[in-house]
């Protein structure tokens, strides 16, 4: 039985807890940053309830291991979620049944609360099954469903990096060697498609880049190559969109990547560029099928044209590498602002984030939702 830790509480704005639509009213104008909740600890995602309830995630990057890695926002602060032996993890447990390292936290259309485990902090191996996805029920935290990836599934150097779901279909990338792993809820079948594909790996002529185009590398000059990244997958569910965190970004038909008949070669044939992009943090698309970049290099949010060209909706130096995007039901965009670009392994080997951590939003403009 392991013993839970306790951890401090972090600080909360208002935003969190109030349904946006009784308190903001669509305007025309132009779209100004609010802060959202407020962490002690890095925080690079938040999912947001259907009643403006926020859950963020933190990730177990070197020198940031003293976080919950899942909790509530509350009028109380942050709060571990679900509060029990999933948050008790310490520096070399297995993390077979606790959360090691969440990179992505969602709430879809129910009352489950899911999240992408890699299983390890930043630059170790994880133990065989500690990569997962689990879901918990919202209001009490159980645990509704838990996936594990076996070696077929996710071999040796992979890391489950974000998940969208569509239907029976979840679809997860695979940020350290390339590829999407898709699990039918129905079946239980997972599949390994486009398996370190060079379309979804980091391109050797492309350097991840934080503000102003700084290349992001450590102290010996060695630059982070995260693979597939970012997707989306469009509303009718037709379309899978990817990209690695330097683009650029693709799109394919999910009907290909389910086809039992095509091979990961056949597929890349089937994979279409859509855009080059600068450096992103995240990415999400509405239901009319437009897609937004959180682009880290501008410090902005950028609105991607149908015929590839990008407008910025917002732009503001408090969105320090801003990561994974989240659209409400109210036409509020949610932003965390990790400050991944000062990270040692990213600042030269200097360590330069501080608390506490934003989460932010904007309301997206009437012109856009209406596109």
């Amino acid at each position: 039985m392991m013993h839970r830790r306790e951890f401090i509480t972090g600080s909360l704005t208002a935003l969190c807890l109030t349904h946006p639509a009784l308190v903001f009213a669509q305007s025309a104008i132009k779209p100004t940053l609010q802060i959202a909740a407020t962490s002690p600890w890095l925080t690079n995602g938040v999912a947001v309830a259907p009643g403006g309830e926020c859950f963020l995630n933190s990730p177990r990057f070197k020198g940031h291991y003293e976080s919950p890695a899942l909790a509530r926002a509350t009028a109380d602060g942050l709060v571990p979620f679900p509060g029990n032996q999933w948050n008790a993890w310490r520096d070399g447990d297995d993390g077979l049944h606790t959360l090691v390292n969440v990179n992505a936290v969602h709430i879809f259309d129910n009352e489950l609360v899911w999240v992408v485990d890699q299983g390890a902090a930043q630059g170790e191996t994880p133990k065989t099954g500690a990569a997962k996805l689990l879901a918990f029920d919202m209001k009490s935290g159980e645990v509704k469903k838990l996936i594990r990836f076996d070696e077929q599934a996710l071999p040796s150097g992979g890391a489950p990096n974000d998940l969208r779901i569509h239907g029976d279909k979840i679809y997860v990338t695979d940020s350290g060697l390339g590829g999407i792993i898709i699990h039918d809820l129905a079946s239980g079948r997972t599949l390994r498609r486009l398996s370190a594909s060079p379309l979804l790996r980091k391109p050797d002529n492309l350097a991840q880049k934080g503000f102003k185009g700084k290349i992001l590398q450590d102290a010996d000059g060695k630059r982070p190559a995260v693979h597939s990244d970012m997707l989306e997958v469009s509303a009718d569910g037709v379309w899978l969109y990817v990209s690695t965190p330097t683009g650029p970004l693709y799109r394919i038909k999910t009907a290909s990547l389910l086809d039992d008949s095509l091979d990961d070669a056949a597929l890349e044939k089937y994979l279409r560029k859509i855009a080059d992009i600068p450096s992103i943090g995240g990415s999400a698309i509405d239901h009319a099928g437009n897609l937004y970049l959180s682009n880290v290099e501008k410090r902005s949010i950028d609105y991607l044209k149908p015929d590839g060209s990008v407008e910025t909706l917002i732009q503001d130096e408090r969105l320090i590498t801003p990561d994974a995007l989240v659209i409400d039901g109210n036409g509020w965009m949610y932003v965390p602002a990790p400050q991944i670009e000062y990270l040692s392994a990213h600042n030269q080997g200097h360590e330069m984030t501080h608390a506490p951590w934003f989460i932010y939003r904007f309301r997206l403009p009437d012109w856009v939702q209406k596109s």
